[in-house]
């Protein structure tokens, strides 16, 4: 199964690219979340996972085919072949 993560801000920034794709052997998004930390490391990983309760940190919005997930732990959602990802930092205003 083959997915696409696209990357902003802070994303974007760690991994100097604006989208990418992977291919998965398993269908949840912790596989893709894990495959992302091997490649891109801490600095990735500290973005995103929260090690105290081991789930993607409350503050990640997780956007799969352009829809929110509203999931407590979204590291449990199951991926499509051809979904596209986006993982969005929350927006601050001034």
């Amino acid at each position: 199964m083959i997915v696409e993560v696209l990357y902003f801000a802070e994303f974007k920034d760690i991994t100097g690219k604006e989208k990418e794709k992977f291919e998965l052997s398993d269908n949840h998004l912790k596989d893709l979340v894990c495959l992302l930390f091997k490649k891109y490391g801490d600095n990735l990983q500290n973005l995103i996972w929260d090690e105290k309760i081991q789930k993607i940190h409350n503050i990640i919005s997780v956007i799969i085919n352009n829809q929110p997930i509203h999931e407590k732990d979204p590291s449990i959602i199951n991926l499509s072949d051809g979904d596209i990802i986006a993982f969005l930092m929350p927006v601050s205003g001034g």
